[in-house]
């Protein structure tokens, strides 16, 4: 047996099954010996990009690691993109990448030049920030060492991805004997029993508080118990859109997503708050703005997150983290489900004399008045035709269904717009957000599974992975694509909109292809039929319109707000409800 198939072999024992593949020169070895063993597939994808983006999708629909398989020089080179976006979103996903013989690379020889071998470049150099692992291979005697650690690696939360890369010469070296892999998974220990008292303490002092879950629920499986616990405590929450689709839109207690593109009434619920619940959220800018002293300062805060250096960063944002636990948060919603059902917050319950859900009960109203207020507030709007239409669109879904906006004005027009069922999922990547991720996600996720996708995206977006429309043909993939047509990025002509006079230079359609373009021909001619172009006027705008600093100098964006809050801006002008 040969070093790339024992590997194949070894990553099949520990869960890989599925790659998504690029082939070249110096690859070639390992995806033969994929296509020869008997229960791994490989899934051709036209460009190295799409294939790094394809694995996201397919773990987010599955839950199952994935590989990603490419040549060396340009082939590693157009990964990058999507192994930042597994990174930042903390995807679990294994890349493969081929290498120049070890004959011919830099260690080699005694000189130095920029290249030595045929396409060769410094893998690990490049990759090194941006990944849990890269580990390069100089000798057959490491490959049974590295591979356990980077196994044990890419199985450890935080999750993330990881990189093997391989000389060619390698790939096709006999072994002696098999490999001897030795895993070490770490897991994390429960958290200390005290904590739920810390947090009830906080929960009965409180008169406005909101839970606040964020994609690291979804990443440990903990929808269940996020939504149990909330039918323990009765508490209003908030969804990051990373955790959009933890339960169906119409839960009486979901009050919808906060941030600077977020819901005004989730922005007014969490600015109002004074103690704020976070499981599972990073709180980034999107989130709460770039002011991080005026994210909802009168405020208790509570950061649940598996990752310390997360809740470390709070303090020098300017915001102060009152409790920070690190734990995943399936173990810590099973803890504290564990000691709310022993000491549930009923509206009996008394603390020190005081009912506490009663108060609790007056927030959630003052929460529907706002929710009544501004629920018909977009078909208002001038200018509404995208919202119409994807009302529309969301009502006519299958009760099964995967929906993945691309980034751009197309992502917050359909989380704005979703309805959602129990049964169905939305995602996208939000931290790397690149443009063009829709479609070679939806390829991974119909892989995956086999439920219907369907792929919501722009038209500057769509040209960036077009060439993917083949893969779904090839592959007959159920894939249904909607394009909204807006002529350009008007996401960054809301920038040219505040700071430079509306000269909506590079962005517009004469500038990105002359308005020549017919997208459903295109789509005809790979005999892709499921294919919707959606005309949007450019005039359309995001909703509500995202604020920034007064000069490009302070292009801070944060959450907006009106007369009628309820929070102190500045403090000395306006009193917090009580």
């Amino acid at each position: 047996m040969n070093v790339a198939d024992a590997i194949v072999d070894t990553l099949y024992t520990h869960g890989v099954d599925t790659y998504f593949v690029v082939n070249g020169g110096s690859i070639v070895p390992f995806i033969n010996s994929i296509s020869k063993h008997p229960n791994t597939v490989y899934v051709c994808c036209q460009h190295e990009q799409a294939a790094s983006m394809a694995v996201e999708g397919y773990y987010r629909s599955s839950g199952k690691i994935a590989g990603v398989c490419v040549t060396s020089g340009p082939g590693v080179q157009n990964i990058l993109n999507g192994v930042c976006g597994c990174w930042y979103d903390s995807i679990p996903s294994i890349f493969i990448t081929g290498q120049v013989s070890t004959r011919e690379d830099l260690a080699a020889i005694t000189s130095k030049p920029r290249q030595s071998g045929f396409q060769e470049m410094p893998v690990c150099a490049i990759f090194e920030n941006v990944i849990k692992m890269v580990t390069h291979i100089s000798s057959i005697e490491t490959i049974g060492n590295e591979l356990s650690k980077l196994i044990s690696c890419v199985k450890t939360p935080r999750y993330g991805p990881v990189l093997l890369d391989l000389p060619v010469n390698i790939q096709m070296s006999e072994l002696e004997k098999p490999l001897d892999i030795l895993l070490d998974v770490q897991k994390y220990e429960s958290i200390n029993e005290n904590t739920w008292f810390d947090i009830t303490e906080y929960i009965y002092k409180s008169k406005r508080p909101v839970v606040l879950f964020g994609h690291g629920v979804k990443l440990a499986g903990a929808e269940k118990e996020a939504m149990e616990f909330i039918k323990n405590t009765k508490l209003p929450f908030l969804v990051s859109w990373g955790a959009f689709d933890i339960c169906g839109t119409n839960h009486p207690l979901r009050i919808g997503s906060p941030g600077v593109y977020g819901d005004r009434v989730a922005n007014y619920t969490i600015q109002n708050a004074d103690l704020i619940i976070s499981i599972g959220s990073r709180l980034d800018s999107r989130q709460i703005g770039g002011n991080g002293p005026m994210f909802s300062p009168h405020s208790k805060k509570i950061m649940v997150d598996i990752d310390v250096e997360e809740i470390n960063k709070m303090p020098e944002k300017g915001v102060k983290i009152d409790l920070g636990i690190v734990s995943d948060a399936k173990n810590f919603l099973k803890n504290v489900i564990v000691h709310s059902r022993d000491e549930p917050i009923h509206p009996e319950n008394t603390h020190d004399g005081n009912i506490t859900f009663s108060r609790i009960y007056i927030w959630v109203q003052k929460i529907n008045e706002w929710r009544q207020k501004y629920s018909e507030e977009k078909s208002r709007e001038s200018d509404s035709i995208v919202y119409d239409y994807l009302n529309g669109f969301f009502k006519s879904l299958p009760d099964d269904c995967i929906i993945i906006p691309d980034i751009g004005s197309n992502l917050v027009w359909t989380i704005q717009s979703a309805i959602l069922k129990e049964s169905q999922k939305l995602f996208t990547n939000l931290g790397n957000a690149s443009m063009g991720f829709a479609i070679p996600a939806a390829i991974g996720a119909a892989i995956a599974t086999n439920l219907p996708i369907y792929v919501i995206i722009g038209d500057g977006g769509l040209q960036m992975n077009i060439q993917e429309l083949q893969t779904i043909k090839t592959y007959n993939l159920p894939i249904h694509i909607t394009v909204l047509d807006n002529g350009g990025y008007s996401m960054i002509k809301q920038f040219q909109d505040n700071y430079f006079k509306s000269n909506y230079c590079a962005t517009s359609k004469a500038d990105l292809y002359n308005g020549n373009v017919d997208f459903t021909r295109i789509a005809d001619s790979y005999g892709i039929k499921n294919f919707d172009h959606v005309t949007v006027p450019e005039t359309q705008r995001i909703y509500p319109k995202l604020m920034f600093g007064d000069s490009l100098e302070n292009m801070s964006p944060y959450i907006q707000f009106e007369d009628d809050m309820i929070v102190q801006v500045p403090p000395k002008k306006k009193q917090c409800w009580n």
